[in-house]
């Protein structure tokens, strides 16, 4: 039986920002809470983690804690992934809240590059306080606070230093290395950038995680190799009609693992992405 590291759920491709580095967007769309509620059922057997995550910000969602409870009554361990803008006292004190949350992820790059100029102490200002809280309850959910915009050579932009600045002076600690301990359990992560671009040159070598240890799954339903194909453009099936297991081993879905076991991209949208290239300049860096 098939054991992915991670599969991506997107809830809801609805994010309300306009990021420099992000994919077009698409329409806004949540998915219903029963297809969400087969999904679990579906995947509990074949993952460690769902993460909510593709395009939007599952922070978003009125209803947000009930797609957490139906994932918690599933015994599935979720990966929240925000911008950060939807923070308030009602998400933070959500997200603390239940214990099958294993992590938290607040994509600082959002706010610094967006087409208009954004407050930071204001946007801080609940991220602290959920960070406060996350200390008051000793909670064990991972905070990570993710700027992924170091360049090729891993060095950062200007504009980091007032961010570094704003953290170095909340946390009371020096900000020296691409991942930063700021408190129990609360990282700052840096990467390199990775911009949503796809080439018009095709590459038919290069490997990716996608249909080995990671999978997408979009509001539709519709199951995707990875969460960059966020159009849906390489369907591997409907999991609201066919069981993931039936997905996982069909002829097109074992050709693309296959194909990548093999330094083989097989899917032309894969012959394109940029991303097998990312990821491998990140092992040899």
């Amino acid at each position: 039986m098939s054991k992915f590291e991670k599969i991506f759920v997107e809830i809801t491709n609805f994010c309300g920002l306009s990021c420099k580095f992000c994919t077009p967007k698409k329409s806004n769309d949540k998915m219903p809470l029963l297809l969400f509620e087969k999904i679990c059922n579906d995947i509990y057997p074949h993952t460690k983690l769902c993460a909510l995550h593709i395009l939007g910000d599952p922070l978003s969602l009125d209803n947000i804690e009930e797609y957490i409870k139906i994932a918690k009554n599933k015994n599935l361990n979720l990966e929240i992934t925000s911008s950060g803008f939807y923070l308030d006292t009602h998400t933070q004190n959500i997200l603390l809240k239940y214990n099958n949350i294993k992590q938290i992820n607040i994509s600082l790059t959002s706010a610094i590059y967006q087409n208009k100029d954004i407050n930071l102490d204001s946007y801080f200002q609940n991220i602290f306080s959920l960070c406060a809280k996350h200390k008051e309850l000793k909670s064990e959910t991972f905070i990570n606070l993710r700027l992924w915009n170091l360049d090729s050579n891993f060095k950062a932009p200007d504009i980091n230093q007032t961010i570094y600045k704003i953290l170095e002076e909340h946390f009371k600690i020096r900000i020296h290395n691409h991942k930063t301990k700021l408190s129990y359990k609360i990282h700052l992560i840096q990467k390199s950038f990775f911009s949503w671009e796809f080439k018009d040159k095709e590459q038919l070598h290069g490997k990716c995680y996608g249909t080995i240890s990671q999978l997408g799954i979009l509001t539709s339903g519709v199951v995707v190799p990875c969460c960059f194909c966020t159009k849906g453009e390489i369907n591997l099936g409907d999991i609201g009609k066919n069981s993931l297991l039936d997905i996982i081993n069909n002829q097109k879905t074992q050709k693309i693992k296959q194909g990548f076991l093999n330094n083989l991209r097989v899917e032309s949208i894969c012959q394109k992405c940029s991303y097998p290239n990312y990821i491998s300049n990140v092992k040899n860096a």
